[in-house]
């Protein structure tokens, strides 16, 4: 029976071999293919129960040994979608179908990958070269703060941004103790000053910096600021409420004695924040909270306003000009008019049995009893935007293999040739 156990042993080891070619031509042929991980082969010996002396070696078996916890390369692009994980972690993707009634529906099985080359199909769905769609949880635009916690496909959105009215104007600077201008005339709130008296105005002001308004319909018009020390540690503000007025009309309009300070420390004594309601060129801003907390009275040898921050948070109509990822996953929509809008956190998946995960085609995984259950969250991964993981393959790498295994798919088809010849001999031995 050696001759015939040889011979057997010899074709499981044709088989074995066989199936190593077949994994390294796979890995060979995806070398390229974006977040492919490559299949090497496992041998497993199979020994028989003889036992004692008369132990033999045995035959052979051969499996898969995944790779799916290893990453590839890190290849920059030029697309700000195009994205990979830094780190442990797979994309939750879903694939696209289409109902009897021609509606179009995702998967309920969730699906995961490394393979991260997303564009914006015809309906602004996040899909990649593989046809599977990223998967996300939705945000509110205005607070960021997720709108449900059931991960779903991505859209992003494709229609202008609607103006926003201005709310809210943060001002901060410091004014000098010693102004400039000296002693300023003051006016009572809501008080002009009219086109005429505006050369000794200036004289008796110092500028306050400016910032754009927004009303409802997105349109804009500059609050232009000057301040005025009515008295010791108290200023009033004026605007530049009409910029064509001439003559006896009234060009700048006062906003009040809102602006004290604590004559020792240079500390804002004013509660904050204000409330005003100018009319800029004929266009109303009702109520607009006007917030000088921060601001000080300290000494200045300019003797001029030093602002450290005015902003304010209104503004136009804007058309999307593109998306932009953090490091987080957060995706942004940009717009023509600088905002930016939350629209969704990706969704990332992690396992404790990452190469325990069945492969299926395009790159994705699905999970096993014995990957177990997806832990969503980034973790400690981070997410790279405008590049992508390339494949883990190392070429040189399957060269080797597969010369060797060549070597080894002949040595074994030696030994069957050499059993025949065996069992030819014995049988001519009869004749």
């Amino acid at each position: 029976m050696g001759v015939f156990s040889a011979m057997t042993t010899a074709i499981s080891g044709l088989n074995a071999q066989a199936y190593a070619l077949e994994n390294i031509s796979g890995n060979i042929a995806n070398s390229q293919t974006l977040g492919f991980k490559r299949n090497d082969t496992n041998f497993t010996d199979l020994v028989p129960d003889f036992g004692g002396p008369r132990q033999v070696s045995g035959s052979v078996a051969a499996d898969k040994k995944q790779t799916i916890s290893l990453a590839g390369d890190f290849q920059a692009t030029s697309f700000g979608t195009d994205i990979a994980l830094q780190g442990s972690g797979y994309f939750v993707v879903q694939k696209k179908e289409l109902t009897s009634a021609g509606a179009v529906i995702f998967s309920d099985s969730g699906l995961y990958t490394r393979r991260g080359d997303f564009r914006t199909d015809k309906d602004s769905y996040l899909v990649n070269g593989a046809g599977y769609y990223l998967n996300g949880y939705e945000l509110d635009p205005l607070t960021g703060a997720p709108v449900s916690g059931v991960p779903a496909a991505i859209q992003i959105p494709s229609g202008l941004l609607a103006a926003s009215e201005t709310d809210t104007v943060v001002y901060q600077g410091n004014l000098p103790v010693d102004p400039s201008s000296g002693t300023k005339t003051a006016v009572a709130a809501g008080g002009t000053i009219t086109a005429a008296n505006e050369a000794v105005f200036l004289t008796e002001t110092i500028s306050g910096g400016s910032v754009s308004l927004y009303n409802s319909l997105g349109n804009s018009q500059t609050l232009q600021l000057r301040w005025g020390r009515t008295a010791a540690n108290t200023w009033d503000a004026y605007y530049l409420s009409n910029s064509t007025a001439a003559g006896a009309a009234a060009k700048w309009t006062s906003l009040g004695n809102f602006a004290t300070f604590n004559a020792t420390t240079g500390a804002l004594t004013t509660v904050m924040p204000a409330t005003i309601s100018p009319t800029i060129n004929g266009v109303a801003f009702p109520n607009v909270s006007f917030d000088l907390t921060g601001t000080t009275q300290f000494g200045d040898p300019s003797g001029a306003f030093r602002p450290t921050q005015i902003t304010q948070d209104g503004y136009t109509t804007g058309s999307p000009t593109g998306v932009s990822i953090n490091e987080f996953g957060r995706i942004f929509q940009t717009y023509s008019n600088g905002k930016s809008i939350p629209v969704a956190d990706i969704a990332v998946a992690n396992f404790n049995g990452d190469d325990a995960l069945n492969r299926i085609d395009g790159g994705t995984f699905e999970e096993t009893d014995g990957s177990g259950v997806p832990i969503l969250g980034l973790g400690g991964a981070s997410v790279r935007s405008s590049g992508l993981e390339a494949s883990n393959v190392d070429i040189a790498q399957e060269f080797t293999k597969l010369i060797t295994t060549q070597q080894a798919y002949s040595a074994n088809t030696k030994v069957i040739t050499t059993s025949q010849d065996l069992l030819t001999t014995t049988i001519n031995m009869v004749r």
